[in-house]
């Protein structure tokens, strides 16, 4: 997936919401009559963050099933994995797509997997997993990847207990850094900006009193 968006977005909102929080802070040490309505700045730019972001995860959660219903239908051939649960998202999905069952209206929820490809370094994926095989953080599976999406891959309920076993005691577990996702949704330059702005509302702050 293009995470473009997603990392200017994160940058922006670190931001916005360092400067408001430099405000803040501002405001009641020097006993200024502005506090209340920064903080109610703070809160809409709160509350709009989390309306935005439930869009935007809208948004991943349609691609992730559309592509997962389309590898597990056979249209888009896919590399095998071993996986390992690193997160279940709570939001419910109403759609899942397995390698056994493509494109099933069932609860389902989005997880987020590790996964040792034989081609190239662990990274993490995203896979709609049906909420009955109740996967939890930590739990061995099997993935299919997807070649045009390296961010998703299928979940594969076709594996055998001892293929899961196996996978589940891979040493690579151990010694093998997987990125994390926050890096994709703006990382470090997120962290920066907040940094950033609560700095610059700081400065303005002492440069206006």
């Amino acid at each position: 997936m293009d995470w473009t968006q997603h990392r200017l977005y994160g940058i922006v909102v670190g931001a916005v919401l360092g400067a408001l929080l430099g405000a803040i802070l501002w405001s009641f040490g020097t006993g200024s009559r502005m506090g209340p309505w920064v903080t109610l700045l703070l809160l809409g730019a709160v509350i709009a963050n989390l309306v935005v972001s439930q869009r935007m995860n809208a948004a991943i959660d349609r691609t992730v099933v559309q592509r997962a219903q389309a590898m597990a239908a056979g249209q888009v051939p896919g590399e095998p994995a071993p996986a390992r649960v690193h997160r279940v998202y709570g939001r419910p999905l109403a759609q899942s797509a397995t390698m056994l069952w493509p494109g099933t209206p069932e609860p389902a929820r989005l997880a987020l997997l590790h996964v040792l490809p034989a081609q190239g370094a662990p990274r993490s994926v995203y896979a709609v997993v049906p909420s009955r095989y109740g996967l939890t953080r930590g739990t061995p599976a099997a993935v299919v990847l997807d070649p045009a999406y390296p961010d998703i891959a299928v979940f594969d309920d076709r594996a055998p207990v001892e293929t899961l076993a196996a996978i589940g005691a891979d040493p690579r577990w151990l010694t093998e850094r997987v990125p994390s996702m926050f890096t994709r949704q703006g990382g470090l330059g997120t962290l920066l900006a907040s940094v950033g702005g609560l700095l610059f509302a700081a400065l303005l702050g002492a440069i206006l009193h």
